[in-house]
């Protein structure tokens, strides 16, 4: 009988025992369950949205009409800020780069908290964008189209709003930094007035504009020590003599657009990239707004994520080491059009060759020497030779936004001599320009790939 009620006592307990441990089962489950709820979700947002950013920002500064000193600056700051903000997340998969920045201080944020990270750097995107840009509001919309994405992929409420408290602390500090690099001040300095001193640079047809950003080279570089980072080469002497080596530079570019194919004809269009380009009709000046220099590079790099469905730490890197090396490489650029400050092909050839003579494409307002484009160019170029091999082929397809049809190119150190020829092509910048603006893009290219790397 003791026995027989110790049998029963037992299997009493053994069934009370395996209740418990389901019921708490049940409730370990339904308590985590909760918790993975208020948990990112980082599948959320991805390479694509980035890419959606990017063109944001592209569109915008086409609206804005920002010429290109501008646009590399509005199109550098919200990819820095959307990098590092990644790279805190993720410091294994993207290296801390905010020690190489000039004037900034060890980047550093609290990433133990429900923000999503993904979110978290689209939206610091944004909010720095904002305040490099005029049409606030378009990027406004994104904003809001990007938490309308957060809702629906069922990123909880609790994240949603720790990734828009974090971004606003971020970008807060990271609109400090970039108060800081002396645009405002550039705004209030004097307008550059030509001197027609022979050889000098002077405004051109047909708009006969000021020197565009005459100060720029007194901007805060990002990587390179100073905007006298590349020594150029020495410029023949000026002399009107037909007989001199100046008068031979500027011939070239006149005996050029004598012979243009139409091959030439089209890369010279292709690249023209002139974001304010103005068409003349009687008394009707209409100005045209396309794409600048820099927004073309990212366009490509763009077309690449495209087709090779890189990841989002390598789309981040690309776009940012990019805009990264434009932006410090307009600067180098610029101090140096203005230190030498030489007369474009249009103003010389039309007193000394030809009085009729006019260039294939718009001739911008400002020097000559060292050719901006073609510095933006091989920088760029040079960055994505690093990231994605130096025999790299890839098209571009940037300029069907304009009805243009895609080009393709064997490798990125192609692309950008090909940019330089067309300013050649087009009767804007003498062969010397071109060649010290290739190679000046491609030493800050390198420099600023091994700094930041």
């Amino acid at each position: 009988m003791f026995s027989t009620g110790f049998l029963n006592f037992r299997s009493i307990y053994k069934n009370m025992s395996r209740y418990y441990l389901i019921g708490f089962s049940l409730l370990f489950f339904a308590f985590f369950s909760c918790k993975e709820s208020t948990k990112p979700r980082n599948d959320v947002f991805g390479t694509k949205h980035l890419k959606e950013a990017n063109t944001k920002l592209l569109e915008i500064a086409m609206e804005d009409g920002f010429p290109p000193p501008i646009a590399s600056r509005v199109y550098v700051y919200p990819h820095i800020a959307h990098y590092l903000t990644l790279s805190a997340f993720y410091p294994d998969s993207l290296k801390d780069i905010s020690s190489a920045i000039n004037g900034f201080s060890k980047f550093s944020i609290d990433t133990k908290t429900e923000a999503s990270p993904e979110l978290t750097s689209l939206l610091s995107f944004c909010n720095v964008a904002k305040k490099v840009v005029f049409s606030e509001h378009l990027m406004d919309d994104f904003k809001s189209e990007l938490l309308i994405i957060a809702k629906n992929g069922d990123l909880s409420e609790q994240s949603i709003n720790a990734s828009l408290v974090l971004a606003d602390t971020i970008a807060a500090r990271l609109i400090k930094w970039i108060s800081m690099d002396n645009y405002v001040q550039t705004r209030t300095m004097d307008r550059w007035t030509s001197s027609k001193e022979p050889g000098k640079w002077r405004e051109t047809p047909p708009d006969y504009q000021a020197g565009l950003e005459p100060n720029w080279s007194k901007m805060r570089p990002l990587i390179i020590d100073s905007a006298n980072f590349y020594i150029t080469k020495p410029l023949p002497a000026y002399s009107p003599d037909k007989n001199s080596d100046f008068f031979k530079m500027v011939e070239e570019v006149y005996l050029e657009s004598k012979q243009l194919d139409s091959s030439k004809i089209a890369t010279a269009w292709y690249w023209d990239d002139n974001p304010n380009t103005s068409e003349h009709t009687g008394h009707l000046v209409t100005i045209i707004h396309k794409i600048s220099p820099p927004g073309h590079w990212l366009g490509i790099i763009s077309n690449i994520l495209s087709k090779e469905n890189h990841s989002l730490f390598k789309a981040t890197q690309a776009y940012t080491f990019a805009a990264i090396a434009m932006y410090d490489s307009i600067i180098a650029s610029w101090h140096e059009k203005y230190k030498t400050n030489l007369v474009r092909p249009i103003s010389y050839i039309q007193e000394f060759i030809d009085v009729n003579w006019k260039p294939l494409i718009q001739t911008p307002p400002f020097p000559e020497y060292t050719s901006g484009h073609s510095a933006i160019s091989a920088s760029a170029a040079t960055i994505l030779g690093h990231l994605m091999g130096n025999e790299y082929s890839f098209v571009d397809s940037t300029q069907m936004l304009f009805g243009i049809a895609p080009r393709k190119f064997k490798n990125f150190d192609e692309a950008a001599w090909e940019v330089s020829l067309s300013r050649f092509y087009g009767g804007i910048h003498y062969m010397n320009g071109i060649e010290e603006g290739n190679k000046q893009g491609k030493m800050i290219g390198n420099y600023v790939f091994d700094r930041l790397k």
